[in-house]
């Protein structure tokens, strides 16, 4: 009976002190969110670029700013009450007065990414879209300190593939899968090991114009990570991985020293 001990511990069983049902409890939350944050890796950190000094004015770059990956496909995915972004766990910390974020750019990557929702595409798989003249103007003028993210779906036996076209599909891979495939294959030119033409447009641009760069992996396995390593214009780096409900508040918990 020992391999029937494991059902002590499943969150469908009264786990509070007075026998109560808490799964997906305010408890549980606030657990999430620790355990993402203390499962995060700071992979670089040059000047002292992070934690971000109270009262910092970030702008958030990148559509993964609000498309928050919180795990992988299939036996990787949970049912959850909802998914927190970075968008919106850097706006907590505005409300507590930790940092100021660009408004207008967080509204523009929130609206593109409902638009690319509306026509049927899946989190993980929208393309990242060019950035407005008068948005970036208005960042650049709003603060010097820039946050890049960047996000990737993961998927058992497709994901972090090399090359666009060469994607193995498999007999037990269903229609849903073949579909991400197919998507997968338009959105990164390269493979999703590697960034998009599109995202490193934009990384190119916020590069060019803004002082400290900060970037937010959202990823749940291996990337190339030469893009940034050795790349001075790129201050710090936070390894998010797929941090679950509460991933965004808990990167924004890494990022403003909380």
């Amino acid at each position: 009976m020992d391999k029937y001990a494991r059902f002590r511990y499943q969150p469908c069983l009264p786990l509070g002190v007075d026998g109560r049902k808490v799964t997906g409890s305010p408890e549980h939350a606030e657990l999430s969110r620790r355990a993402a944050g203390e499962g995060m890796v700071l992979l670089k950190n040059e000047g002292g670029t992070l934690p971000l000094k109270r009262g910092t004015r970030v702008a958030l770059f990148g559509k993964a700013t609000v498309e928050y990956i919180k795990g992988g496909g299939g036996s990787g995915d949970v049912t959850v009450d909802y998914v927190r972004s970075l968008q919106e766990g850097m706006k907590v910390k505005e409300a507590e007065g930790k940092v100021a974020v660009y408004a207008p750019l967080a509204d523009f990557y929130e609206k593109v990414t409902k638009q690319q929702y509306a026509g049927g595409v899946v989190p993980g798989m929208t393309e990242e879209p060019e950035i407005p003249q008068e948005l970036l103007a208005g960042a650049k003028a709003f603060t010097d300190t820039a946050i890049i993210s960047i996000c990737r779906f993961s998927g058992e036996n497709w994901d972090r593939t090399v090359k666009a076209g060469e994607l193995h599909i498999s007999e037990y891979q269903g229609e849903e899968e073949r579909q991400l495939l197919s998507r997968a294959e338009q959105v990164f030119e390269r493979g999703d090991f590697y960034l998009s033409n599109a995202e490193q447009r934009m990384v190119d641009v916020v590069k060019q114009n803004f002082k400290k760069v900060i970037v937010v992996m959202n990823v749940g396995g291996m990337v190339d990570t030469s893009w940034f390593c050795a790349d001075p214009d790129i201050q710090a780096v936070l390894m998010a991985w797929q941090g679950g409900m509460e991933g965004g508040l808990a990167a924004a918990d890494l990022l403003c020293g909380d």
